[in-house]
């Protein structure tokens, strides 16, 4: 599957870790609407959005197009290598607790790979309850797609996404992703280590190339100040503590 340009009114739907984020966009008239729906924990992320249905009048209109952002894991896979009849087997033996998701994949023509993921069964009868069509595609998505066009020749760059208390670090290389993983970044320290760990693992130089913090954490200021004493480029321009949407959603 590959995701294609929204058409007008359009509607994302975030579903993260600790709230289910809500943006409806009218291309007509440049307007934007905005609404969130704290999660209940002691629920499922499907059973949330059943909730989030019951009480967002943002969710009853009609759309033109529908994306769902979703906070799942995600294996990038090179597109020379991608077969969807194998695709099930290679996620569930690289990501475990995931036997009765439904498996889908989004193509990166850009970085000549695909995004593969799964998703619960009862997330997409949700959907389908309520939309004709959706498109799905994970969260770091946006991001990825977005920051590979900015790859210098000069010096190579190692960007770390903080969202939904985990830290996706990621890198490219002459047109591809040369590094993706995702890690906890509820401790600033492991954020840190993590961080320092891949690039040493990549080979990059401290002295000519750069770490790029994107996303929201309450530790960005101590996770900058200390990579500073190992790297030499940090930049933080990509940090939106302030913003109301998520870098994923923002960039989307």
């Amino acid at each position: 599957m590959q995701h294609s340009k929204k058409q007008s009114p359009s509607l994302v739907i975030r579903l993260g870790r600790s709230a289910q984020t809500f943006l409806a966009h009218d291309a007509s008239t440049g307007s934007d609407e905005t609404a969130i729906h704290e999660m209940n924990i002691g629920i499922s992320v499907p059973a949330n959005l059943r909730e989030a249905f019951r009480k967002q009048a943002i969710l009853g209109r009609n759309y033109a197009s529908v994306t769902v952002l979703a906070d799942v894991p995600v294996l990038v896979v090179p597109d020379e290598e991608f077969a969807e009849a194998d695709s099930s087997i290679i996620y569930r033996h690289t990501f475990s607790g995931h036997e009765h998701d439904v498996m889908r994949h989004c193509t990166m023509e850009r970085l000549h790979a695909v995004a593969l993921f799964g998703l619960e069964k009862d997330l997409l009868t949700v959907m389908d309850d309520h939309f004709p069509a959706a498109t799905f595609m994970p969260v770091c998505l946006p991001v990825w797609e977005h920051y590979c066009r900015h790859a210098e020749v000069a010096h190579q760059r190692l960007y770390g996404y903080f969202h939904d208390d985990k830290l996706n670090v990621f890198a490219f290389a002459k047109g591809r992703m040369k590094f993706c993983n995702a890690f906890s970044a509820t401790h600033a320290h492991d954020a840190l280590f993590y961080l320092l760990s891949v690039f040493t693992q990549l080979g990059l130089k401290a002295d000519r190339d750069e770490v790029v913090l994107l996303g929201s954490t309450p530790q960005q200021q101590w996770i900058s100040d200390n990579l500073q004493g190992y790297v030499r480029r940090v930049e933080r321009s990509g940090m939106l503590a302030d913003s109301p949407l998520p870098l994923d959603m923002t960039l989307l």
